[in-house]
């Protein structure tokens, strides 16, 4: 399979330069060791607690942190943990997000998948059952973040979504099916949207996600990482997710946006890389961050650790400087 998805990989790279709109992706999911299985509600030394939301779909647990003082009217982000274990790769790492959160001021939530759902712990995002609005993990991702909105008074303007990996394509799925609901995304180290399995491909020119949206369509501003020198989600399958959005933008607000970054810069913290700017009627709708030299468990390290807090900040930097807009209208 690692094999099959470099080769792929590698032709990719042409399709994406020339902008077929057609380009062939392919998503091997990472490594995962077991799931410690989420028992009753207790608090963790950053803040952190554990509780749980049920709906129709099912049940899914999700760990949160709440900053210092008055929530009303606070940002809320939802980042959603790739195909690991959530204790090791969260609490493991000490919930490194609470600290961007405490000096930000924004209440987090992390939903974490079960293995019932998924042998590997990983999100359904590729799954055609879990691409819909109001069925599936998407409804209790979106359950989730309205139970949090209602309870803390959280400003409804300034709700995101994002993660890594398996959490990054889903957060792409959240975006498309609730585009009412999240002003901005961090679909990181993930995957195009709807891709298919039987015969590979993606449909590279936003159809998909316009179509998923409906009426309720919008550009929504997306933060994009794609490590370099990952050997799971290859670098090509980044520069096709972030085409596949920018064609989504064009159609949902009627954009002249190109797909040549309008300015690009460099920074070596953590680590060095690129950060490609994409702005279109006089706002950034997206950024994409090129680390070079971490593999893909180093990437989601970068997000989920103290080491990448630099990086943690840029992408909520990113994010907060949002607000949702309603259909057709631009950030």
């Amino acid at each position: 399979m690692f094999v099959g998805a470099f080769v792929w990989g590698v032709q990719l790279i042409d399709r994406v330069v020339s902008r077929n709109p057609l380009a062939a992706m392919v998503v091997v999911l990472l490594l995962a060791s077991g799931l410690a299985a989420l028992g009753s509600p207790r608090a963790y030394a950053t803040g952190i607690t554990e509780r749980s939301y049920t709906n129709a779909a099912g049940t899914r647990g999700y760990y949160l942190h709440v900053p210092p003082g008055d929530t009303a009217g606070k940002p809320l982000m939802i980042y959603l943990h790739g195909c690991t274990d959530p204790e090791a790769q969260l609490a493991g790492n000490g919930f490194s997000l609470t600290r961007i959160a405490d000096e930000l001021g924004f209440v987090l939530a992390y939903p974490i998948q079960t293995r019932d759902a998924n042998e590997r712990w990983c999100w359904n995002w590729f799954d055609p059952a879990d691409q819909e609005r109001d069925t599936g993990e998407p409804s209790m991702i979106a359950g989730i973040t309205e139970t949090l909105i209602e309870e803390f008074g959280i400003d409804r303007a300034r709700v995101y979504v994002g993660g890594y990996s398996a959490g990054g394509g889903m957060s792409t799925v959240m975006a498309a099916t609730y585009p009412d609901l999240y002003a901005a995304i961090a679909p990181m180290a993930g995957g195009p949207h709807r891709m298919s399995l039987q015969p590979l491909g993606a449909d590279l020119t936003g159809a998909t996600i316009v179509a998923s949206m409906g009426p309720l369509a919008r550009p929504v501003p997306a933060f994009f990482l794609q490590d370099l020198a990952d050997q799971t989600s290859l670098y090509p399958i980044g520069r096709a997710n972030i085409l596949q959005w920018l064609g989504a933008d064009r159609q949902a607000g009627d954009l002249t946006l190109a797909d040549a970054p309008t300015a690009v810069t460099t920074t070596a913290d953590p680590v060095p890389a690129t950060i490609e700017h994409y702005t279109g009627s006089g706002c950034e709708l997206a950024q994409f961050v090129t680390p070079i030299g971490p593999d893909h468990i180093g990437g989601g390290l970068l997000m989920q650790s103290p080491a990448g807090l630099t990086l943690q900040r840029r992408m909520m930097d990113f994010l907060l400087a949002h607000r949702l807009t309603g259909p057709r209208q631009v950030c």
